[in-house]
């Protein structure tokens, strides 16, 4: 069916444009009748053409019995009659809803859709900012819905309401949608939420081809329509510290164990610190520590050995230096050092300092007992600062496990800013928490409520936010401590007979962190700052004790006099 007529007019000669135009068209009008406009005038051809819309909308019956067909447009018919053109036509034609409006061409086609479809159809226009008409939609086999979208579609600006239109107007959580945006394409297809199965086993079988420098430790939500996600690694080229946070029983010690068991199988050695009643979690690879990494059994054991390993990390710098590298990347691969791991947990009870009440003096056996407690935290607080600020380019690789990471348990914005993998180990954690954890809160996805509604799916889930990559939601791989004792067994990961630092390395590196064992003794007991080397009170010549300087001088003279 036409909707424009056309016709060809011969010239005569001498025609001139300019001239002749307005009388040629009254000719055209009075031999065809009205509204003829002429498109174009070919002098070379003396020939013109016009052509005019059709003075009244047109439908044939035949036609409208039809899933689909045009009608044409009445003269005059504007691009703002569209809303009017609709209605009218979709009310003659019940079941039929108009899906093109073209007054240029002036033709206009209806469609036969039913209800699921059209409130498809209008909320995609909706969400897009256009009219119904612009959007071609038609249903899938499998319920969801296929698009043609107008011109006007752009992803940064609709991929996220077209996403709301699936999950929340036409369809459930789990939809998704697909969108092809060169061909102006678009999907809407059913699905199940995606979500985690109650465990997800470590590849136990994939030990011996793990990569050194990309470390396993879990998998990512999946995809809306997979089944299974992507592996979730930490990239140690990218960043070489990571923070594992999250609260008791939210699976950190699972998480740390899969990053234990594939740094062993990789090449790493390990160094383990921890508080002796935890340390249980990892004793199934406390044999396999590099000598003297064990630093679990009390404060001087965990000093000795990272003081170990920060020794062993300058050694390493000396040998880059001496080569002319700055990264032990860059040496050739025969020639690269063992990357060292380092966990950290309980980084809390580690590194926090106790508190002494106020007012008790400063040489009471309570204070100077506290003080002995917290010099040892201050001298492995120290260490894990000068790793992170010095030894990042000699493979060392730090793992600190907290509950909570801000700058009263231990992990203070500065340290936190230099650790650039962050892992957040729990499906609900606060917003609090989230803050704490990592750089940018808002860009880090939730766990979503499907999974956090199902306790199996969410045990050992948690979000990560890792240097390299984006971030996202993954859960941890999982593995009986048994299991991935014999894996690494298997794999030939060397064992020692000396896991703990020697009494010889303790007293190398702590001596110095001691207070003199007489003020520990009962004060009526002790030589305090007011006697004599025999135990004599120095005093005045009032009998009034002396202290501080003149206590000191007091003490000098009369040993001058002795003397």
């Amino acid at each position: 069916m036409a909707t424009i007529e056309r016709i060809a007019i011969p010239l005569p000669t001498g025609f001139d444009p300019r001239k002749h135009s307005a009388g040629l068209l009254k000719l055209i009008c009075d031999r065809h009748g009205d509204g003829w406009e002429i498109d174009n005038i070919d002098l070379g051809a003396s020939r013109a053409t016009a052509s005019r819309q059709a003075a009244i909308t047109q439908v044939s019956a035949s036609e409208s019995e039809r899933e689909s067909f045009d009608v044409r447009l009445a003269r005059g018919t504007r691009p703002t009659d569209g809303d009017r053109m609709a209605a009218k036509l979709e009310d003659q034609y019940p079941g039929h809803v108009m899906s093109r409006f073209d007054v240029h061409l002036g033709l206009a086609t209806l469609t036969r859709m039913d209800a699921p479809t059209i409130r498809c159809r209008g909320a995609v226009a909706q969400a897009l900012g256009v009219k119904p008409w612009e959007v071609r939609c038609r249903p899938r086999a499998d319920g969801g819905f296929d698009l043609g979208l107008p011109n006007r579609y752009m992803p940064s600006r609709h991929d996220g309401k077209l996403d709301e239109v699936a999950t929340a107007v036409v369809g459930r959580p789990g939809w998704y949608v697909t969108v092809d945006p060169a061909a102006l394409t678009a999907s809407l297809i059913p699905s199940e939420p995606p979500t985690f199965p109650a465990l997800i086993p470590y590849p136990l079988a994939d030990l011996s081809t793990t990569d050194r420098d990309r470390l396993m430790f879990g998998r990512r939500l999946p995809a809306a329509g997979a089944r299974l996600g992507s592996v979730a690694e930490i990239d140690w080229k990218a960043q070489a510290f990571a923070l594992v946070a999250g609260l008791p029983g939210s699976g950190k010690s699972v998480t740390l164990n899969a990053i234990i068991a594939g740094s062993l199988a990789s090449g790493s050695e390990l160094c383990v610190i921890d508080l002796p009643a935890k340390s249980l979690d990892f004793a199934w690879c406390k044999d396999m520590v590099r000598p003297g990494g064990w630093g679990c059994d009390n404060a001087e054991a965990a000093v000795t050995a990272l003081a170990l390993v920060y020794a062993e990390g300058e050694r390493r710098a000396r040998v880059l230096a001496a080569e002319g590298v700055v990264n032990w990347l860059e040496l050739p691969q025969e020639r690269q050092f063992a990357p060292i791991l380092v966990v950290v947990d309980e980084v809390t009870a580690l590194l926090v300092p106790r508190r002494v009440p106020a007012g008790i003096p400063r040489d009471h056996p309570l204070k100077v007992e506290v003080d002995q407690e917290n010099i040892p935290k201050a001298a492995l607080d120290r260490f894990i600062n000068k790793i992170v600020a010095e030894l990042r380019f000699v493979g060392i690789r730090l793992v600190l496990s907290s509950q909570v990471a801000n700058n009263s348990t231990g992990i203070g914005p500065s340290l936190k800013a230099k650790i650039g993998h962050k892992i957040l180990v729990g499906s609900n954690p606060s917003r609090q928490a989230r803050t704490q954890a990592f750089n940018d809160e808002t860009s880090v996805p939730h766990v979503p409520p499907t999974i956090r509604a199902d306790c199996d799916a969410a045990k050992g889930s948690g979000c990560a936010e890792l240097e390299g990559t984006a971030p996202y939601v993954f859960k941890s791989f999982y593995a009986a401590s048994d299991d991935y004792r014999a894996a690494l067994l298997r794999l030939g990961v060397p064992t020692t007979g000396q896991p703990e630092p020697t009494a010889r390395q303790i007293a190398q590196h702590t001596d110095s962190l001691r207070v003199d064992e007489a003020l520990l003794a009962p004060r009526g007991a002790r030589r305090g700052a007011d006697a004599d080397p025999d135990g004599e009170p120095v005093t005045d010549r009032n009998g009034r004790p002396l202290r501080g300087i003149a206590a000191a001088n007091a003490r000098s003279s009369r040993l001058q006099n002795r003397s």
